[in-house]
């Protein structure tokens, strides 16, 4: 078995010269933009809202969702204390203002029709898939952080397009 090189943060080996992912994080992010992914926006209640395009079903037994927001987010040190969050995936009739709501200090449910579940959790009303939760778990990823939550609850509405997020647009998905 070989042995793989150590890289740095950086992205670089103790030698200086470029890892196997390239020189920079540009790289990584360029090469990860050409998967598209979903959108979601992950609410608490008091109107804390931060959008993710990170969100994945991690497990089914137990069921486990996951997303990834940044280590630096002001929004996620506050909503990641709420004994439950919501997880509204978006559709494309959300994309127009998303930019604007995703924004640092923007009200990130402004526009959009907002229904208040058990314990006061903030929820899309006509998002295609709308999950309960409770934080279970934070990994440290780098300057992100993976949050993982236990689903308590799951409403789906039939029949939307999703929203989806490619090459850095937004757009409909399939």
């Amino acid at each position: 078995m070989t042995e793989r090189p150590r890289v740095s943060p950086s992205g670089r080996t103790p030698e200086g010269e470029p890892g196997p992912l390239g020189r920079r994080s540009p790289d990584l992010r360029s090469a990860a933009s050409a998967f598209p992914t979903g959108v979601a926006l992950v609410t608490a209640p008091g109107g804390l809202g931060l959008h993710v395009d990170t969100f994945i079903a991690a497990s089914l037994d137990p069921p486990l969702v996951a997303f990834s927001p940044s280590r630096g987010s002001l929004t996620w040190r506050r909503l990641r204390r709420a004994p439950r969050i919501g997880i509204s995936v978006l559709g494309a009739q959300h994309a127009a203002g998303l930019r604007e709501r995703a924004r640092p200090g923007a009200d990130s449910l402004a526009g959009l029709d907002v229904e208040l579940l058990e314990g006061g959790v903030p929820v899309v009303r006509d998002a295609p898939a709308v999950l309960v939760c409770e934080l279970v778990a934070e990994h440290p990823a780098g300057d992100h952080t993976l949050a993982v939550a236990r689903v308590l609850s799951v409403r789906e509405r039939p029949g939307g397009t999703p929203l989806v997020f490619h090459r850095g647009q937004l757009g409909p998905g399939c």
